[in-house]
Parts: structure tokens; sequence; C-alpha cells
């Protein structure tokens, strides 16, 4: 049964991972939703990490981004799963616009966004 309450989308863009204190670049998101993402990698990841995933919107201006805080769910040395947990407003605003204007169907992300305005 699907646990997910968003839809997710592939994204070619880079980003990055933090955890214990530990930076790691990544060139694309796997797959990205409001409610968390999936990245390629295979690096061992520990479950239940606290971690921060960073998403720059411009290579101009790095410091404009989405940065997200949340937790390892899944890592099984291909893939690693972030569940989000918590992002302010502004990351938020721009994480739902992302979604909604690279997915095949922007209306049913509307939906989900406005049953679920927040991240869980």
């Amino acid at each position: 049964m699907e646990k997910r309450r968003f839809s997710r989308i592939g994204f070619n863009m880079a980003a990055e991972l933090t955890v214990d204190g530990m930076v790691y670049p990544f060139s694309q998101v796997d797959n990205l939703g409001v409610g968390g993402c999936s990245l390629k990698t295979t690096v061992e990841f520990p479950v239940g990490a606290a971690c921060r995933f960073w998403l720059p919107l411009e290579a101009a201006s790095p410091e404009l981004g989405v940065e997200v805080f949340g937790e390892i769910v899944r890592c099984d040395g291909e893939t690693v799963g972030v569940r989000f947990t918590k992002i302010t407003p502004e990351s938020l605003f721009h994480l739902q616009n992302l979604i909604r204007f690279n997915s095949s169907d922007p209306d049913q992300i509307d939906d989900e966004i406005s049953r679920h305005p927040g991240l869980l």
C-alpha cells in the first residue's frame, strides 16, 4: 500500500545532503516530493540520522535555494530515502512550485498541497 501523501517527480538538478556534519554532493535528485526525496548513492547512511537537504535554485546566487531538514528513512546501498520534517515557509513555497511546474499533472499537485499544506 502506498504511504506517500505527495506525488514525486524526477528532478535533474544538483543537490546536497548533509549528515553528521559531512556534506555529500549529488548531481541529480532521483525523485522529489513535498514530503521527501530519494537520491542515488553508494554511501551507507544510518537510518534514523538527522540530515539537511539543500537544493540550490540558481548557480549565480548560491545562497538562494530550498533548505529542508529531515531524517534518513531508507538506505540500501543504491539509494537513500529522506523524509522531510522541517522547512521554512519560503523554502516550502519554492519546493511546492518546483514540484508543481515540473509535474505532468499540476492539478493533482495543487490538490495534494491544498489537502496537506505542510510537510506532514
